[in-house]
């Protein structure tokens, strides 16, 4: 796209999920929400609760009130992946806090073998700080109240419709209009936000080089509460999060894909 490419023509998406934590990778998306809609022109939605095939854990069902009844019979993410490639294609991507909902997609894609356009995305808050400067804060729910919107929060199609609409109001608000060009959007906003999930070369730490991808391995893991159980795992993927490296690897122990936290991991057999 060419920076000066009028907003009039341009398809924006605004974005959001909800997932049963706030790690990538190991949590699960539960539910997707998205907008699709141009400059000025009426906008096109894609919603779906996801079969996260895990519990709900409690202290995520008072966030966004999504139980194991609602999603047990919808459809689990692979089976909505190719569609939602599909919706997001050619847009430019409009997500709170982008990292978060970019990292859970990236791996979404990538753990499915779904090919997807490059991920990245503008951050209404990052737009909102500049413009709604008289806030307590710039959550969705503190944007949408100042914008007067009928508001669920922390449900995904809600959520996404508010980005949509503090991303269009701090834009006209700054005397951008359809006649205007990505330029100034991007003069505006700075540069876009990336996923915070990679993957990661081997050598980057002595747990990683006693393991080879596709190569069965039995490690000795200390969990959460500190007990220490030997896994037989097939490790698939080096992953970094924040600070922290992970293995994807398929457990033998569970019989399904698991990722260990690399610094839990005391010993290799």
């Amino acid at each position: 796209m060419s920076s000066r490419t009028k907003l009039s023509t341009i398809n924006f998406c605004a974005i959001d999920l909800e997932t049963t934590g706030v790690n990538p990778a190991f949590n699960k998306i539960v539910e997707i929400g998205a907008v699709k809609f141009r400059f000025d022109g009426k906008p096109e939605t894609f919603h779906s609760l996801v079969n996260p095939c895990v519990p709900m854990p409690d202290n995520v069902i008072k966030i966004h009130g999504i139980t194991d009844g609602m999603v047990e019979s919808a459809p689990v993410i692979e089976e909505l992946l190719s569609d939602f490639s599909d919706f997001i294609k050619d847009t430019i991507l409009v997500i709170q806090n982008p990292r978060f909902d970019l990292s859970f997609i990236d791996r979404a894609f990538k753990t499915h073998g779904i090919e997807c356009r490059q991920l990245w995305a503008l951050d209404t808050v990052r737009l909102a700080k500049k413009y709604f400067t008289g806030l307590p804060n710039h959550k969705l729910s503190t944007l949408s109240e100042h914008l007067g919107l009928d508001h669920k929060k922390h449900r995904a199609l809600d959520d996404a419709i508010v980005c949509m609409t503090v991303f269009l109001e701090v834009l006209k608000g700054r005397g951008v209009n359809g006649d205007s060009s990505f330029e100034e959007v991007m003069t505006i906003h700075g540069e876009g936000v990336n996923p915070g999930i990679s993957s990661v070369p081997r050598n980057s730490g002595d747990v990683f080089k006693k393991i080879s991808i596709g190569e069965k391995v039995t490690i000795r893991y200390k969990d959460s509460d500190g007990h220490i159980t030997k896994r037989n795992i097939l490790p698939k993927e080096f992953i970094s999060y924040g600070r922290k490296n992970y293995i994807l690897a398929h457990c033998y122990l569970r019989n399904s894909e698991r990722c260990f936290m690399a610094s839990r991991i005391i010993g290799v057999d």
